[in-house]
């Protein structure tokens, strides 16, 4: 038993532990009384014969229970070795002994006999305390005769034992009832246990179903958030694949801002030309204003000068309607620069609507170069009527050589006039002006792009940031998911248990 002191005590029954405690008990007493006695032979007041058998009846009883409660530590036979063993051996005392107090040995045992809790059985033997003390107590008096201090004594020894038994009798009773009580709470504590457990099952049922249900709910959470981290993976390529193309038109945009910037080049070169084509009309035309006096100063010889004058009129009555014709293409040359220019800023690719422009422009174009070509025939007429003119006026070599001179400055005013009509035609009047719309339009169009540029970064920015908390949302719903499947692990092993 003392091996086992460290172990739960919940391993011992109730027997086993009275057995030991009053195996224990008669141990230490008759250990005791043994010791008194051997003291009283080193005194010389006892025999060694009497000490001993003293010491006999001391070792046998506790060495035998000892030896019983190896092999069985609930016998029964336990509790007689220790009130029986004792008994013999405060028996012998208490007759052979000089001292009226050794009755008081039985104190301790009475003490171990309640440890038994069997009511019947202290009483037996606290009886037999009872009768034994008082056959000493007769036999005391009959020896030294009732009377005197003798009876007192006497009269105090048969009383206090007959109290101390009451008492010890009185004591296993009530502790026996202590024990009724506490057998009669523990039921009413097992069948609160029982409800406990019933309740605590039905809950761990519901738990159960709500683990269940929350564990469906973590699935399809799960779900979701793997549908969204893949998403984001898209959303993540499709960003990047977006600034890449934004990155692209805007090396093509600045491509189209050099292209205007030439465009621009081309359009001032037009303006200079077009000055130019001015002066030399302007030129040509007070150069005709000359030869107006000089036509008036030959009128007598100038009236084959006059008809060929009349049909060069018709001729170029016929190079007006020309140039009419050419600034009518100018104007619609205009109006597509105009629809080109709307076009550019609506459409989300610049370069298409130029490209239509351009288109409208180069068709414009070769009408020009129609008409330009109409002028040259009519040129060629006129060159032709100016030969006869020439035949006429060399009959007016004296009065005409001042005109003659007019008219070869008027020929290459002319033939400038061409040059330059000839750039014209290549190049709109207007161009100027639909360059610098278009460049405008192109600068709108680079800010927007790159406004588009940094939302692309900002939405990328924010889509890695996303990306990022949907890695993080799954790891926490994987958590979760451990986390509930434990629980319902330890639900159903609570289900089991109850």
């Amino acid at each position: 038993m003392k091996g086992r002191k460290t172990k739960n005590l919940a391993e011992f029954s109730e027997k086993e532990i009275a057995n030991w405690a009053g195996l224990l008990g008669l141990t230490i007493i008759t250990v005791i009384i043994s010791l008194a006695y051997i003291l009283e032979l080193v005194k010389g007041s006892r025999s060694v014969a009497y000490v001993a058998v003293t010491v006999l009846l001391s070792v046998v009883p506790f060495s035998v229970g000892w030896i019983i409660f190896r092999k069985n530590r609930e016998s029964r036979a336990i509790r007689h070795i220790v009130s029986y063993g004792f008994a013999v051996l405060y028996v012998f005392v208490l007759f052979t002994a000089n001292n009226d107090l050794v009755f008081t040995y039985v104190v301790p045992m009475l003490i171990m006999v309640t440890l038994f809790e069997d009511v019947a059985y202290t009483i037996k033997i606290g009886v037999g305390v009872v009768v034994v003390n008082v056959i000493a107590v007769a036999i005391s008096l009959v020896q030294n005769g009732a009377k005197g201090e003798n009876l007192v004594t006497a009269e105090i020894h048969a009383l206090l034992i007959i109290v101390i038994v009451i008492y010890f009798i009185w004591v296993t009773i009530t502790t026996a009832k202590f024990g009724k009580v506490r057998l009669s709470r523990l039921g009413v504590e097992q069948e609160k246990t029982e409800e406990i457990l019933k309740s605590v099952l039905q809950i761990s049922g519901r738990m159960g179903e709500t683990v269940s249900s929350v564990s469906s709910e973590v699935d399809t959470l799960r779900q979701s958030v793997d549908h969204t981290l893949t998403s984001m993976t898209e959303v993540n390529k499709g960003t990047n694949e977006s600034a890449e193309a934004v990155q692209k038109q805007m090396t093509m945009t600045q491509a189209i801002k050099t292209r205007i910037g030439d465009v621009e080049t081309v359009s001032a070169v037009i303006d200079d030309n077009v000055k130019s084509t001015s002066e030399a009309i302007e030129e040509g035309q007070n150069n005709i204003n000359r030869m107006d006096i000089l036509t008036s100063q030959v009128d007598k010889a100038g009236k084959d000068v006059a008809e060929a004058l009349r049909s060069f009129q018709e001729t170029t009555s016929q190079m007006n309607t020309i140039t009419d014709m050419i600034t009518e293409v100018a104007t619609q040359t205009s109006l597509l620069a105009l629809n080109a220019s709307i076009e550019a800023a609506r459409a989300g690719d610049a370069g298409r609507g130029f490209a239509v422009v351009a288109s409208e422009i180069s068709n414009l174009s070769g009408q020009t170069t129609q008409a330009t070509n109409d002028i040259n025939g009519l040129i060629t007429s006129v060159a032709s009527q100016l030969e006869v003119m020439v035949g006429t006026i060399e009959k007016l070599l004296k009065a005409g050589e001042e005109e003659t001179e007019c008219a070869q400055e008027t020929s290459r005013s002319f033939a400038a006039i061409t040059r330059h009509m000839q750039e014209i035609t290549r190049h709109s009047t207007d161009l100027d002006r639909i360059v610098h719309d278009l460049a405008a339009a192109n600068e709108e169009i680079m800010a927007s792009v790159e406004t588009i540029s940094a939302m692309t970064e900002e939405v990328t920015a924010h889509a890695n940031e996303t990306y990022s908390s949907s890695e993080q949302n799954q790891e926490i719903v994987s958590h979760i998911d451990n986390l509930v499947d434990e629980l319902n692990q330890d639900a159903e092993e609570l289900q089991t248990h109850g």
